[in-house]
């Protein structure tokens, strides 16, 4: 199993648990439960969104490595010290 295809297996998990915990949660509300459990609840459901964007934005960085292949860098060309010498001012040849 490649890399996305287990990413996308992570996702459909957590859709199905993010929809009970919605449920869940809108039972609570209606049920007239405490406040402290219905502020865990909602805590809860927020902490599994912030996941869930977290594995789609791996999810999208995995499909853009894979689209795109690593390049090597091209190597810089080698400086020489003596261009550098030629070009001050006031510089003259020495002639022998």
């Amino acid at each position: 199993m490649s890399d996305c295809a287990g990413v996308d297996a992570y996702l459909a998990e957590g859709a199905s648990l993010i929809r009970w915990a919605e449920e869940c949660t809108s039972r609570l509300h209606k049920d007239g439960a405490c406040e402290g459990h219905r502020l865990m609840a909602a805590a809860t459901l927020m902490a599994m969104h912030h996941i869930d964007l977290l594995i789609k934005a791996h999810r999208d960085r995995l499909a853009a490595d894979i689209a795109s292949p690593p390049v090597a860098c091209p190597m810089p060309e080698k400086r020489r010290w003596w261009p550098v010498v030629r070009r001050r001012r006031g510089y003259r040849p020495i002639h022998l």
